[in-house]
């Protein structure tokens, strides 16, 4: 098998997130923020149902680690749920997602507290409770691109990165956000977006030479 490209290496990380390129806006995502707003507790649950693995798969490329992404995933949506009011633009219902899984996971590398939740817990709501589920991380045809040993060496050599780089890597390459769009959302110049970048490039060259061609 020939060796891969860096490139082609992290998009198959991409084709296993499940991610697609952000398509026409859903009008079901609008109706269902417009009942959430008015109290539809059933309506949230949709939304919860519909974007929790994407939000956990963000989640565990930020924080890898099942339990603390489990639990973050859940101050996701409990944060979502209680300030969902505040919404203007519904059909960004899902960039709004994002931006708070990404704010809680900053606030999580900067403080790295023990947690001790159990994984059975429910999501705990003022009205009621929503039961989670960890989604299937086995994948599907699509792990027949990468044989299992250099599969794990690229998951490895991400996680490996350091906090700041590992979030601009994930960001970028595997949520396809542009570099201009992580600085806003970051806080922070493009320059510093394109600095980490680069030096999370070079990092992932040394780490996974001896298994793809980084010319």
């Amino acid at each position: 098998m020939e060796p891969r490209s860096e490139n082609s290496v992290l998009q198959h990380e991409i084709v296993k997130s499940g991610r697609s390129t952000d398509g026409p806006v859903e009008l079901v995502d609008v109706d269902l923020v417009r009942r959430t707003k008015s109290g539809d507790v059933k309506a949230f649950e949709e939304l919860f149902n519909r974007y929790h693995k994407r939000v956990y798969n963000i989640v565990y490329r930020l924080i890898p680690d099942e339990t603390d992404a489990a639990d973050l995933t859940q101050d996701v949506f409990v944060k979502v749920f209680n300030s969902i009011g505040k919404l203007r633009a519904e059909e960004a219902f899902f960039t709004w997602v994002r931006m708070v899984a990404v704010n809680i996971c900053r606030d999580f590398i900067r403080r790295k507290p023990p947690r001790t939740d159990s994984l059975d817990a429910a999501v705990q709501f003022e009205e009621g409770e929503v039961r989670r589920e960890l989604p299937d991380t086995s994948g599907g045809p699509e792990e027949a691109l990468l044989d299992g040993d250099r599969k794990d060496v690229v998951r490895r050599a991400v996680k490996s990165l350091s906090d700041e780089h590992r979030v601009v890597v994930v960001l970028h390459h595997l949520e396809g956000l542009e570099v201009a769009e992580i600085a806003k959302m970051l806080g922070c110049p493009v320059g510093t977006v394109k600095s980490r970048l680069a030096r999370a490039r070079d990092d992932l060259r040394r780490k996974l030479g001896p298994y793809v061609d980084v010319g």
